[in-house]
């Protein structure tokens, strides 16, 4: 009885036995999911950088302006700062690490009907927005990918020139920029 039960459980385990083609699917499998594996190790360590902000947090239609000046726009109404970069109180955004980013601004024109701003770097004039309306119901928007040094700064300025101003209501005017990759 015992030899016939060695045959029976050797037929089994010959019958449990993965083809060649199983083995080799399998194999490929492992290795494929080891990659991702490894890929998402890479991926958690990145850092991630990301804000948005409105000029204010009302729903009530607001001016600002004109200025004598050039004014750096304080949007004070933050909806994501994921990293800390953006800066309420100086409207200012500090690149916490060396990357590829990404802004975009809009602004919606204020009771003068005229509106000219632009994102600088670090003083420096890169884009800009410029809009005439016959009302306080235009906008402009740009946007830009930059390459920024760690504790480089970015900022949306109104521009003094004619008696400019920017209004905003209910998160219109915006200020807003992200992290595409670190360098």
């Amino acid at each position: 009885m015992t030899k016939w039960f060695l045959v029976a459980l050797l037929a089994l385990v010959e019958a449990q036995s993965p083809s060649d083609n199983e083995v080799e699917r399998l194999t490929t499998r492992v290795e494929q999911l080891t990659a991702r594996v490894e890929q998402l190790k890479r991926e958690r360590g990145q850092p991630r950088v990301a804000f948005s902000a409105a000029l204010i947090d009302s729903r009530n239609w607001t001016s600002f302006g004109p200025y004598t000046d050039d004014e750096t726009l304080k949007l004070k109404k933050v909806i994501t700062n994921i990293g800390g970069g953006y800066d309420p109180e100086t409207g200012w955004f500090t690149a916490p690490v060396c990357g590829l980013y990404y802004f975009r601004v809009t602004g919606h024109v204020g009771n003068s009907v005229y509106l000219n701003a632009g994102v600088k770097k670090n003083r420096e004039n890169l884009i800009a927005i410029h809009h005439k309306s016959k009302s306080t119901r235009g906008s402009a928007s740009n946007a830009m990918v930059l390459e920024l040094e760690q504790d480089d700064f970015v900022f949306f300025q109104l521009w003094r020139e004619r008696g400019l101003t920017i209004g905003d209501q209910g998160g219109i005017t915006t200020f807003t920029g992200f992290l595409v990759s670190p360098v």
